[in-house]
């Protein structure tokens, strides 16, 4: 248990990050920790420090086809001791970033034990036991979004209280573990104070300039987060049930005073937004547009996290390109109605799909989507029918993925009860492009060939469905990464594109 101390300084770390082999490496300004740190900055000295972007050149191999990119040790470890913190927190937004997140807890607790370690995100909050009991190093996790709770912790270790009764916290109670499930959120979110852009190298993103959606139109780009949560059931998704089960959302001027301020600091240009579901209250959308217009704020923008498309309409959609979207993710998940509906419970009419895609190409929207492919209880027929889905649509890109158990997920569950997983199976090297359990219908090498040649031949197809759009999109990565690009088709497309696989008649789709 930690004593009554006096906190002063405090080191919020977006950790290294991974990536595919091959792959390509991006450096997306870490919201989570920008918006930890305005709200403690009130109170406390903080610096934040993203080890991703600080470190974007360095690589290192680490064997199990992910390649670790971001600082190395040695250099957290320096910040660290240059700092001389009171307390350490550190975010984990993807599994496999947790063997670096606990190995920067170790460096910290090396250099001092009364540093205090809290980590948060996605993996330690649906994973905390399993953490807590892996590395004792951790001395706290965050369970969902953690503003206003490790506020709250800080406030009651320097008064000395007991923490027994803190909500939303996991900890350890000597040798027994103490976790507080999260019952309370932030339901005004124009509560926050906008994110600490400034203590982010905001410089060093621009320069990358490779964000969530890998391309943009101008380099000065940044995302921006309007809401939390989604009221959607996605068997595949846990962001539910991070963001506690209901849908929050910032309101339009909270909203534009923000993309103005943007404007004014960095000269932004162009917005991503990284919200689960941007336009599920319409009202709310349509004022955000309008007012985007209004105000000429002459902003590009795009949805590279997905969009719900059963609240689009053509008015909607028509307002959403006047105001500067020139590229929409469609969240689309599955090409069949009945494994939408029953298997993966996505509120989403596929008729209304070829409708609105008609729409958005005729506006001159640039199409992403988004496909899953290898459900328990999909056969290969509707894995097909999704593919073949795709293709009608006729998109710009496809990103097809393979279900993978993610920790939070009611798919991680059914995985579990069935006893599906792999026996190799690891949170931390889970690769949503590989089979990391096995069904009845199929099994992992004949779910991941499948999908690699649909994706390769799929997203090279642009070529020829429309050459100009194909230009566009890759002549980025062509002038600034020319190596990676050709690694990238030796390597991942090249083996697709030769003579079709030997499969079988029962395993060919």
């Amino acid at each position: 248990m930690i004593s009554k101390r006096k906190i002063r300084k405090i080191l919020l770390i977006f950790p290294p990050s991974t990536v595919k082999a091959g792959g390509l490496r991006h450096c997306i300004h870490p919201l989570g920790i920008a918006y930890l740190g305005a709200v403690l900055r009130e109170n406390y000295q903080v610096k934040l420090l993203d080890a991703t972007a600080e470190g974007y050149e360095n690589l290192e191999d680490l064997g199990t086809g992910l390649v670790k990119y971001g600082l190395s040790y040695q250099q957290i470890k320096e910040i660290i001791s240059d700092y001389s913190p009171d307390l350490v927190g550190i975010t984990c937004l993807y599994s496999t970033q947790f063997p670096f997140v606990k190995r920067i807890c170790q460096l910290a607790k090396e250099l001092s034990s009364e540093i205090i370690t809290v980590i948060g995100g996605y993996h330690p909050t649906f994973l905390a036991r399993e953490c807590l009991e892996k590395e004792r190093s951790i001395d706290f996790i965050i369970l969902g979004e953690g503003e206003y709770t490790l506020q709250d912790i800080l406030r009651q270790i320097e008064l000395g209280k007991d923490l027994t009764q803190a909500k939303g916290i996991a900890f350890r109670q000597g040798d027994k573990l103490q976790i507080n499930p999260k019952t309370n959120y932030i339901e005004n979110l124009d509560e926050l104070p906008f994110p600490a852009r400034d203590l982010l190298p905001m410089e060093k993103y621009f320069s990358i300039n490779i964000p969530m959606s890998t391309t943009s139109k101008y380099k000065r780009c940044t995302s921006i987060l309007t809401s939390r949560g989604c009221t959607a059931k996605c068997i595949f998704c846990p962001s539910p049930n991070f963001w506690g089960h209901h849908y929050r959302a910032r309101s339009k001027e909270n909203v534009l005073k923000e993309l103005e301020l943007l404007i004014k600091d960095y000269q932004i240009r162009e917005i991503q937004f990284h919200d689960d579901n941007l336009v599920l209250d319409k009202k709310r959308a349509t004022e955000i547009f309008q007012g985007m217009i209004d105000r000429k704020l002459r902003l590009w923008w795009n949805t590279p996290n997905g969009i719900a498309l059963w609240k689009l309409d053509e008015q909607l959609l028509k307002l959403m390109k006047a105001s500067g979207c020139y590229e929409l993710t469609l969240a689309i998940e599955s090409g069949d109605q009945e494994v939408l509906s029953k298997i993966v419970k996505k509120p989403l009419n596929l008729k209304k799909v070829g409708e609105l895609t008609r729409i958005i190409k005729k506006l001159g929207i640039e199409t992403n989507s988004f496909f899953i492919v290898g459900f328990p209880g999909e056969t290969k027929e509707q894995i097909r029918r999704t593919f073949e889905f795709a293709r009608k649509l006729k998109l710009d890109c496809s990103y097809f993925f393979i279900a993978s158990p993610s920790p939070g997920s009611r798919l991680q569950e059914i995985c579990k009860e069935k006893g599906y997983l792999r026996e190799d199976f690891k949170f931390e090297t889970i690769d949503y492009y590989k089979s990391n359990y096995e069904t009845p219908e199929f099994t992992s090498q004949e779910l991941e060939e499948l999908r690699n040649r649909e994706y390769i031949k799929f997203n090279l197809g642009l070529i020829y469905r429309n050459p100009i759009a194909f230009l566009k999109r890759y002549f980025h990565i062509f002038t600034t990464n020319p190596k990676y690009l050709f690694k990238y088709f030796i390597d991942r497309c090249w083996p697709y594109l030769r003579p079709k696989i030997n499969l079988t008649a029962e395993t060919k789709l």
